[in-house]
């Protein structure tokens, strides 16, 4: 994800992030099990020619892999769970409209299958999306709905913008928030859900990937410290990132029916073990975008906040 206002390494203008999440989507494509299969994301790290050397294939001996690479292994699990969870969602009653906050390089326009009346909205900033299209168009890539693409920073209002590309609030829509809250300091989280319960017609639905709530202690303000010095993130970012808003209260308050879903959930019903030898191990202990740093846990010890979904 892009744009959300925080401070991120980047190639060809591009945030390591967005390239890391490609990064494994391309190395679960690559498995014997995959959960998900991209064709689409391995060229799309490749073609960024990034300074980080990303795995686009699951090796034979993950725990040989150079330690560098394990990280972003861990990684790859955990974004095929996600990418996996989130696909199945989409393909449960689509809607005429579909939202892609933070879109990043997400390539469902392409590798999914859509009715032939949708519409895709994909909103990030216009480096990403246009690096994104011109590697897709060299693929003869083609979207299987009428999809726009809108360079929006979504720490600013957005509304308006998504509505001159031709969206519809009077029509059921389906939100993908997927990467992007943590990204968001509270106040930017709370904007976001809040715009997402305004422009929703009856019949809507979402998905979200929530940020993480950090307890307020003295460990944690040392655990801030040592993240920032290592990763360059100011503490005032970090620290308005502390106490998110759950999505559950704000959607619930707004008339929606929230369901909620753990890591270890789809863990669970997918099979899978967030882990490389056999020990379950945290879902991103360190990835490229930190700069190996351990991300700030809560008081559970967990670095991923889990999922919601939501009908209204």
């Amino acid at each position: 994800m892009a744009n959300a206002g925080g401070t991120e390494f980047q190639d060809r203008g591009l945030p390591l992030t967005a390239l890391a999440v490609a990064a494994g989507r391309a190395v679960e494509s690559s498995r014997p099990d995959p959960l998900v299969v991209d064709p689409f994301a391995a060229e799309l790290v490749r073609a960024a020619n990034s300074h980080v050397e990303m795995p686009t294939q699951w090796p034979a001996n993950p725990e040989d892999a150079p330690p560098l690479q394990q990280p972003l292994l861990l990684a790859s699990i955990y974004i095929g769970l996600r990418t996996r969870f989130i696909d199945d969602f989409l393909r449960d009653a689509a809607t005429v409209q579909t939202v892609i906050l933070g879109a990043g390089l997400d390539t469902r326009a392409f590798r999914l299958q859509w009715p032939a009346d949708s519409r895709i909205f994909e909103i990030d900033s216009s480096n990403v999306l246009a690096f994104k299209d011109s590697v897709l168009a060299g693929l003869s890539a083609a979207s299987g709905a009428k999809r726009a693409t809108l360079d929006a920073d979504l720490s600013q209002p957005w509304r308006n913008s998504l509505i001159a590309a031709g969206f519809d609030p009077g029509l059921p829509t389906t939100w993908i928030l997927e990467g992007l809250l943590p990204y968001l300091d509270a106040a930017g989280q709370d904007a976001v859900l809040d715009e997402v319960a305004a422009l929703s017609a009856p019949g809507s639905r979402a998905v979200i990937e929530r940020a993480v709530p950090l307890p307020k202690t003295d460990d944690l303000d040392a655990q801030l410290q040592e993240f920032s010095l290592k990763t360059g993130l100011p503490m005032s970012d970090l620290l308005a990132r502390a106490d998110p808003p759950d999505p559950v209260s704000i959607l619930e308050s707004a008339g929606w029916r929230c369901a909620q879903h753990t890591v270890q959930d789809l863990c669970t019903a997918y099979g899978r073990v967030i882990s490389l030898a056999g020990t379950t191990a945290p879902a991103t202990k360190a990835t490229a975008d930190d700069g190996g740093a351990e991300p700030p846990r809560s008081a559970e010890g967990q670095s991923r906040g889990g999922f919601v979904t939501a009908w209204l």
